[in-house]
């Protein structure tokens, strides 16, 4: 869109010392943008922000009447706000008469091609000299702020951001669509790079930030409708029915004994008896029997059960579950927050390749890789002969050695990819 026919714009590119002169041939710019339409006043100069290069400016406004001006210089986080002032200075609204374009930081300092940065200067500030023309009056104004802050989503992003606002004495609302706070991260096994417990950090938070006078929590809730700006946000918020008073629940549970809808559970349902293949039932047994009467028996049986088997069909958790008497689904929940339970065969060998921080850095991708490759699988598959499961693990322990693989409970150090076929034929 072409500009007004009463626009008067002044174009100005500044060397910068040798910043922008070095890599872009500004005189040439200067002349190119001089033959645009609404051009009166075009020029190059050693350095724009200096105070002769504002009086400039300012003089030229005076005498040829311009109603815009393009500066071409550095970053307008550096000087717009100068360029902005001798406008002002010289009468002219600064948001509606100035424009800045960056070919300092855009141009010179990122292109080493001296024709390909002056034409990419040309461009950016013929676009500049279009865009002028088009920016309306703006006047500064103050409005009152509202301090408090508005937090959606209730992870351990949420939880953090609503605890140092109300450290720092301010109320902060947190927004989670769940009925509860603590996000994804709550049901981790374990968080990087420590390994800690992910409930471990994430229930002290939850309590904290429940607890906490100046947080208000609005679970089973979302935002609907945003409103306003910076200071002076409206937001709508829509919040689900619970059926239940919060600010008179005890956490009794009467409420779900007496609640009208049931779900019957899912690994309770009454049926023919479990039946388990007949080896697998004679290692299973023995096992069972052994721990029949000890309080705490499940983790016992099923570490046993999961070291005579390799793994844990699904048959013989249920024969677990029938003859222990525990529910399948508290069964599956311990099985599958360990790491030492498999519910997929495994071989009869299990190569772990450390990616640890150490062994990682040193060449333990490059070692998973060769594995790969010579086994014939991924991470987390065994070979057709049975022979090898290969895992990813995330700490073998024993970082001074790094990069290391362990096989069962070997662990060798191995600088030579090479080196692995030799470590397998050990174990044939």
């Amino acid at each position: 869109m072409s500009p007004p026919m009463s626009e008067r714009i002044g174009f100005y590119i500044c060397h910068c010392g040798i910043n922008i002169a070095y890599r872009v041939r500004v005189v040439e710019v200067a002349e190119y943008i001089a033959t645009l339409p609404h051009v009166v006043v075009s020029r190059d100069y050693l350095f724009m922000c200096s105070d002769p290069g504002q009086e400039l400016i300012e003089k030229d406004i005076a005498e040829h009447g311009l109603t815009r001006v393009v500066v071409a210089s550095c970053s307008p986080r550096m000087h717009e706000n100068t360029f902005r002032d001798a406008c002002k200075r010289a009468g002219l609204n600064p948001y509606r008469a100035f424009h800045m374009v960056c070919v300092r930081e855009h141009v010179s300092w990122v292109h080493e091609d001296e024709d390909v940065a002056t034409q990419k200067a040309k461009i950016l500030s013929k676009a500049g000299v279009l865009r002028a023309p088009n920016q309306r009056d703006l006047f500064p104004t103050s409005f009152p702020v509202n301090t408090n802050t508005l937090i959606v989503g209730g992870g351990i992003a949420g939880m953090q951001a609503s605890l140092d606002i109300a450290k720092a004495e301010n109320k902060a609302y947190v927004v989670e669509t769940s009925p509860t706070i603590g996000g994804h991260m709550i049901q981790y096994d374990k968080t990087f790079p420590t390994l800690d417990c992910a409930a471990c950090i994430g229930t002290p938070k939850m309590v904290s930030v429940a607890q906490a006078s100046n947080i208000e929590l609005m679970t089973n809730s979302e935002v609907m409708e945003v409103n306003g700006f910076v200071g002076n946000f409206d937001v709508k918020i829509k919040k689900r029915a619970r059926y239940v008073d919060a600010d008179k629940c005890t956490g009794c549970g009467d409420c779900e004994t007496n609640c009208p809808i049931s779900y019957q559970p899912q690994f309770e349902l009454p049926g023919p008896p479990v039946e388990i293949e007949e080896e697998r039932d004679a290692a299973v047994s023995p096992i069972i029997a052994r721990h029949a009467d000890e309080p705490g028996n499940l983790l016992p049986i099923l570490i046993e059960t999961n070291m005579a088997l390799g793994w844990l069909p699904p048959d013989v958790l249920r024969a677990i579950s029938a003859r222990v008497d525990v529910p399948l689904a508290q069964i599956l929940r311990v099985v599958t927050f360990y790491n030492f339970f498999s519910l997929v065969p495994r071989g009869r060998h299990t190569i772990s390749v450390c990616m640890g921080t150490g062994c990682f850095v040193k060449g333990g991708k490059t070692l998973l890789t060769q594995l790969e490759r010579k086994l014939g699988i991924k991470a987390g598959e065994t070979t057709d002969d049975m022979r090898f499961s290969l895992e990813m693990v995330r700490c073998l322990g024993c970082c001074a050695l790094a990069p290391v693989v362990g096989i069962d409970e070997d662990v060798f150090h191995v600088d030579d990819p090479d080196e692995l076929p030799g470590l397998l034929v050990d174990y044939s």
